[in-house]
């Protein structure tokens, strides 16, 4: 056994994590920046929570706590959740000192229920920007994420990144296999069940860093015609029949 796995054994993993971070901070730059280093995506969601007038942010899949430390100079409470202990050790130690962020070792699914049915409780017919990222592995959660927030929270905005971007094939998405590809597919369920307005970036050709494809949905109604107004986003429209997309 290596000498690496040996502390990481004696001390547990979120006590090695927190190690990790302290020995080395730099190892916290991960994919190139917030955002998976993406100029565009950064100021799109700036753009989504000044439009929106939004008065949390819930992002789901920590990570190292690159991208949850850049949300979190929007001077707003930022609740985010990592399922890995070692990760969460490492952005835990992080994140620490700031007082607006709050972590949670656990999984999304239940981490969503605990915060919209706990500290934001009250604010559930409030703008909450949603950034869902907890994709990783066989266990793909963004099917029950998605009905965790929709039945609870009316006004959510919700950005879900690695998706596909279909008409722009310079963004590039996760596929997990048959049925967990994150396409348009995997949500029109949602959509049709919560009437939700569809909204994808502008194209890729101007974007930098990994160029992760993202999808934004958003109840119709409510939030739908705020978010026509972002500049960076486009809407596409979908028939109820078959929720083909057709632009616009």
């Amino acid at each position: 056994m290596r000498k690496i796995d040996i502390v990481r054994q004696i001390i547990g993993p979120k006590r090695y994590g927190a190690l990790t971070y302290r020995r080395s901070p730099s190892s916290g730059r991960a994919w190139g920046g917030p955002m998976n280093g993406q100029r565009l995506r950064c100021l799109l969601v700036s753009q989504i929570l000044v439009y929106c007038d939004a008065v949390a942010i819930i992002e789901t899949g920590t990570f190292r706590g690159t991208t949850t430390e850049w949300l979190s100079a929007f001077q707003m409470p930022v609740y985010s959740c990592e399922a890995s202990a070692e990760n969460f050790g490492f952005s835990n130690a992080r994140l620490s000192m700031i007082p607006n962020v709050h972590l949670m070792h656990m999984d999304s699914r239940a981490a969503l229920r605990e915060i919209l049915d706990g500290p934001l409780a009250q604010k559930s017919r409030d703008p909450i920007l949603f950034y869902l990222d907890s994709h990783w592995n066989k266990d793909l959660p963004l099917a029950d994420e998605l009905e965790i927030i929709f039945s609870k929270c009316c006004r959510a905005i919700v950005l879900v990144d690695d998706f596909q971007v279909h008409d722009d094939p310079g963004y590039s998405y996760d596929d997990y296999g048959p049925g967990k590809a994150l396409t348009f597919d995997y949500v029109t369920e949602k959509i049709r069940a919560y009437e939700l307005a569809t909204f994808y970036p502008h194209t890729s050709e101007a974007e930098t860093g990994a160029k992760r494809g993202c999808i934004l949905l958003a109840n119709n109604d409510l939030m739908g015609p705020i978010l026509e107004r972002v500049p960076l986003l486009r809407k596409f429209a979908h028939t109820h029949e078959n929720l083909s997309i057709q632009k616009a």
